[in-house]
């Protein structure tokens, strides 16, 4: 098997190898243009300020790049021998068997059918009742398998030395900006995405088998607050006595038995979703550093938490379809058989409408915010264009104010003036 450190050592750091030679030579580069332009600036304070930071960004950008070499170095001597294969004991699933019958005609031919149904129920029935009783108690750790523990230690290094790929070129850019007149990298906003990317990365798994360990301890929880319910105990001893069932129990036994395939093959999926998203939660992870790709690494952990969390709801479906069981009546010194089945049949639809119910709602919590965000690119393209039309009302309203003020001059200059009132000759006379 690849070890992590062999990806590293073939791939990565021979590029980052020549990537620091190429640094070296443009950092050389850039530091001698930026003291010819320091030395020949004649005191001009713009071309200063150019020079000194031209050097500045040449040295800063090189030491990223120097720092991510040391980052893949340091990765190739962390990462320990390849692992040894293994996997993971599932429950065997046995085979049909059915007896021989002999009897009469009608009636032989019924007995005939239902010895035969009552022989696949008695042998295929209580092993797939088994095994969902094995996938409905807790969920697998992913770091507990051997296989997919080396299969993420493989994308851990790979993921690593993508992200140092990376980082070499933040490095590249920083050393060019000023030169080239490149954007420049908010370096304090940045560096603590980059650690807490590499963070994640290395330690995903881990998370990984916390969430799943958090949701095997609320089935705990919840299993401990109804002990005493089980309805794949109920259905077992009805699968034992399937030789006293009748015809039409016999045929709903055995669209429970398909029903039960049908489960058995999500719950496989399901392990093998999780055991997938953890293998590949290093690159999801180095995929949200990416702007373009945010919102697929955020939708993708909903729907990684979603199907986690799922077996809680199960295990909840089937307390309640366990407690149902019990107030079930019983015919012939045994539960309903028919009443039983239909309980049965309508918990395992249940389980397996769950994980598309779940989908379904977490696709329709992105609408509101699909809507906010929208509403609010309308409201600032509106705002925007209201405030263009102030601004051009105004510019054109300026040259349309003066020329009507000019012209009341022009007026005032021209027209007749307005003499005062005369004023009158009576006046107030003063005192004697």
């Amino acid at each position: 098997m690849i070890n992590p450190a062999d990806i590293i050592n073939r791939f990565v750091h021979p590029v980052l190898s020549g990537m620091i030679v190429l640094a070296g030579l443009v950092a050389a580069f850039m530091i001698v243009l930026g003291g010819i332009g320091y030395i020949t600036s004649s005191g001009s304070i713009n071309r200063l300020y150019r020079s000194k930071r031209t050097i500045t960004k040449a040295l800063i950008g090189l030491t990223i790049v120097i720092a991510a070499a040391a980052l893949s170095l340091v990765l190739r001597q962390t990462f320990g021998p390849t692992l040894a294969s293994g996997s993971q004991h599932l429950p065997a699933l046995g085979s049909v068997k059915p007896a021989s019958q002999s009897g009469g005609f009608v009636a032989v031919i019924i007995e005939a059918v239902s010895g035969f149904l009552g022989a696949i129920v008695a042998s295929a029935a209580h092993p797939f009742i088994v095994a969902l009783q094995y996938f409905t108690s807790a969920t697998p750790l992913p770091a507990a398998n051997p296989s997919v523990l080396h299969l993420w230690f493989v994308c851990v290094g790979l993921a690593d030395g993508l992200l140092a790929l990376v980082i070499a070129l933040i490095g590249f850019h920083v050393m060019g900006a000023e030169q080239f007149g490149l954007k420049d990298v908010e370096l304090r906003s940045l560096l603590p995405s980059v650690l807490l990317t590499f963070l994640l990365i290395n330690v995903s798994i881990y998370l990984i088998d916390g969430i799943i360990e958090l949701s095997n301890v609320m089935i705990v929880a919840v299993r401990a607050g109804m002990a005493n319910v089980s309805p794949w105990q109920s259905l077992i001893n009805l699968t034992d006595k399937s030789a006293s069932l009748g015809l039409p129990a016999l045929l709903i036994f055995i669209v429970f038995i398909v029903l039960s395939v049908i489960l058995l093959v999500y719950y496989l999926a399901r392990i093998v979703i999780l055991y997938l998203g953890a293998i590949l939660a290093p690159l999801v992870v180095l995929l949200w550093l990416l702007p373009s790709f945010k919102d697929f690494a955020e939708n993708a952990l909903k729907a990684y938490l979603t199907t986690v969390f799922v077996l809680f709801i199960h295990v909840i479906i089937l307390l309640l379809a366990g407690s149902l069981f019990a107030v079930v009546g019983e015919s012939g010194g045994i539960k309903d058989p028919i009443m039983s089945l239909l309980l049965g049949l309508s918990a395992l639809i249940a389980l397996i409408k769950t994980q598309g119910v779940l989908m379904h709602l977490n696709y329709a919590s992105l609408g509101p915010r699909t809507a906010r965000r929208l509403g609010g690119n309308v409201l600032n393209a509106a705002m925007f264009m209201g405030a263009s039309i102030r601004y051009l009302a105004a510019d054109v309203a300026a040259p349309a104010s003066a020329l009507v003020s000019g012209a009341r001059q022009a007026y005032a200059d021209k027209g007749p003036k307005i003499t005062s009132a005369p004023q009158s000759k009576t006046g107030i006379k003063g005192k004697s």
